[in-house]
């Protein structure tokens, strides 16, 4: 019974790890994808009026702006 066991572990073993590790890929990708949603939040809100208008944004749309530029990416 142990070897029926430890067979099924084996074989089942490396799709296991598989998810995991996918799973562990993505937490690391959504901390990368915040911290460019943050950094590009942080360079907007840096602008003058002048400079953010020159782009199309207002400040309050700044927000709004990060977000539609990381669906994109």
């Amino acid at each position: 019974m142990t070897t029926i066991a430890l067979s099924q572990l084996v074989h089942q073993a490396p799709a296991f790890l598989s998810r995991i590790s996918q799973r562990f890929s993505a937490f690391f990708a959504g901390i990368e994808d915040a911290r460019l949603m943050a950094q590009r939040f942080k360079t907007l809100s840096q602008m003058t009026d002048a400079q953010l208008a020159a782009r199309g944004l207002r400040r309050e749309e700044i927000p709004q702006a990060v977000l539609k530029l990381s669906i994109r990416t």
